[in-house]
């Protein structure tokens, strides 16, 4: 905890990579298990309040600041970090004006083709997008976790900035 918390102190800009299982649908699926997504996001912001966030968000909208976020299933640890079940988990914002993420994925340790990807995508379940912010479309606030042990790279030395 304490290494990752260095590099976010002392950096502007931090840059996350992570590899992680997705989330997919399992009937008829014969990639469960077989995916792996590595995934780069290129700046990304740390010890933020949802909350707050989003009500900063409404005001720069002209909107009242009456948002308060749901009761979340993590415990807080400190302003960077959550547990939930025993598990110690990373939590960050992407930016609004942050570059888009890059994403690659592997199928049984070789890199996905084309159309291992898009069948991939195929059994991931329908995203949805924050409805109760009350912020206009692309506006949104965006938190993520990520367990401590998916974490690849911190800090900006990610291979995304290669691709």
């Amino acid at each position: 905890m304490q290494q990752i918390t260095d590099i976010i102190d002392n950096n502007n800009v931090v840059d996350l990579e992570i590899v992680t299982e997705p989330t997919m649908n399992k009937r008829g699926n014969p990639y469960i298990g077989r995916v792996k997504k590595h995934t780069a996001y290129l700046g990304v912001d740390f010890g933020k309040s949802y909350t707050e966030e989003v009500n900063r968000r409404r005001i720069e909208e002209g909107k009242t600041a009456d948002f308060q976020a749901k009761k979340s299933p993590y415990e807080d640890v400190n302003s960077y970090f959550v547990r939930k079940g025993g598990q110690l988990y990373l939590r960050y914002m992407l930016k609004a004006d942050a570059k888009p993420c890059k994403t690659i994925y592997e199928v049984d340790g070789r890199p996905a083709t084309e159309s291992d990807v898009e069948e991939i995508k195929s059994f991931f379940p329908k995203k949805s997008t924050p409805t109760n912010q009350g912020l206009e479309k692309g506006n949104e606030v965006v938190f993520r976790v990520t367990k401590i042990e998916n974490i690849v790279a911190l800090g900006g030395e990610t291979w995304a900035k290669e691709v």
